[in-house]
């Protein structure tokens, strides 16, 4: 894998991660705020049970198929054969 190529690919694996993140944050606001005062169905308040039990289970499989599917394992050795 040349130096350019692992440049991509780690641009492309923090663009994913910023991704995520952003989107954890929304998920994490609209299940907290946007639910009325109700109680879910373990007991909890149900802002509580989708923002602190639910959402991070959810983004625990989309973090795992992610690393799966779009974070390749790269070499740390630079080989200046390769990059010229």
């Amino acid at each position: 894998m040349t130096l350019t190529q692992r440049y991509k690919q780690a641009t492309k694996e923090a663009r994913w991660a910023l991704g995520l993140t952003v989107l954890y944050v929304i998920g994490w606001c609209l299940c907290a705020y946007l639910p009325k005062e109700t109680q879910g169905p373990i007991g909890f308040p149900l802002w509580f049970e989708l923002s602190c039990l639910y959402l991070p289970i959810l983004f625990i499989v989309i973090g795992y198929w992610v690393i799966k599917i779009v974070y390749q394992d790269m070499p740390l050795e630079i080989n200046e054969k390769e990059d010229k």
